[in-house]
């Protein structure tokens, strides 16, 4: 038997007292045993258990942290995507500029690339990607610049040539469809494979006809049966002779606003689309003819390279294939009344 007694401090006040036989004292002992065991134990789990709730809290805001700068980059690469466009579209543009100015050993072309590197996962390409793409624009808006301030020297060092130069559509942009491009057809007429030496732009009668560079008008009007049953077939005509280095045609015109001898300025009406001629339907057939070699051989070339106020849908396949229109021989030469003064201003 354990007797246990309470002494209050007051005198005045009973002394308690509590009996324990040995089935009580070894239950007491066993239970608070098992508390200590219980607190000790909870002790030590206590670290693991705060590691691990630290860790998922951790992981948690990674993840969260991982989705944010994931939804960051596609952000980024698709804004890089606009831009990628974008530069392409003004590298093409400066590109058919290299052309028309026949420069395209002093500029060269210039282009980028996308590198395609292959790595371990999805998450590490995408950032790769994005820079690999980030190194190749700053490269290729470098090289753009260096091109555009080469092109603006040489235009401030050469104005003459610019405003004799063919660069704009000789129709309103909204008010023609490309019916016949430049270069192998078959022939409405004969149903034959022949080659289209200029643009057949389909127009309403009356739509105005601009001169799509500075020159002088060499021819005005029908050419003669007798000389050119060819040039006969593109009824009214207006030709154009720009300083000696082009010469521009416009067959199938309705009216003719301009004379032979008139000095006419880029974008002034020269004619209005007609169907005169050999024709199917009202259209312009607009060419181009070039003397870059000063050889006196005006030779055709796809006048979409010398539009640069449109945008034609496959301009770089139009870049690819300059260089051998111009190397194009079979094509009639221009009588002599087209082509005027070698030097017309």
């Amino acid at each position: 038997m354990i007797e246990i007694q309470i002494v209050p401090s007051d005198i005045r006040r009973r002394v308690r007292y509590f009996f324990l036989d040995k089935r009580r004292v070894v239950v007491a002992v066993l239970g608070l045993s098992f508390t200590l065991a219980g607190v000790i134990g909870s002790m030590a789990a206590a670290p693991t258990v705060i590691r691990r709730v630290y860790k998922e809290n951790y992981i948690n805001t990674m993840r969260h942290e991982r989705d944010i700068q994931h939804e960051r980059l596609l952000e980024n690469m698709v804004q890089m995507s606009t831009l990628e466009r974008n530069l392409e579209e003004q590298r093409i543009r400066v590109a058919k500029l290299v052309t028309v100015y026949g420069l395209d050993r002093s500029l060269g072309q210039g282009g980028f690339s996308i590198p395609n590197h292959i790595t371990r996962d999805a998450a590490r390409r995408e950032v790769d990607d994005a820079r690999n793409r980030e190194l190749s624009l700053k490269s290729a808006m470098r090289r753009l610049q260096e091109q555009i301030e080469l092109l603006a020297r040489y235009e401030s060092a050469n104005a003459d040539i610019v405003r004799h130069t063919p660069s704009i559509l000789p129709l309103p942009a909204d008010q023609f469809v490309l019916t016949s491009p430049f270069g192998t057809r078959i022939s409405p007429f004969t149903k034959r494979s022949d080659f289209h030496k200029g643009l057949d732009l389909s127009a309403p009668i009356g739509t105005p006809i601009f001169a799509s560079a500075d020159g002088v008008v060499t021819f005005a009007g029908r050419y003669p049966l007798s000389r050119s049953v060819a040039w006969w077939r593109f009824g009214n005509v207006v030709v154009i002779n720009h300083a000696g280095r082009f010469i521009t045609i416009y067959g199938h015109c309705d009216t003719v606003r301009v004379r032979a001898g008139q000095q006419v300025k880029q974008g002034e009406v020269v004619a209005t689309v007609g169907s005169t001629g050999w024709s199917t339907n009202s259209h312009l057939h607009y060419e181009v003819r070039s003397d870059l070699e000063q050889n006196g051989v005006f030779a055709p070339i796809d006048p979409r390279i010398y539009i640069l106020n449109y945008q034609w849908s496959n301009e770089a396949l139009l870049l690819m294939r300059a260089r051998s229109t111009k190397d194009y021989k079979d094509f009639d030469p221009l009588p002599t009344a087209f082509v005027g003064g070698r030097r017309a201003s």
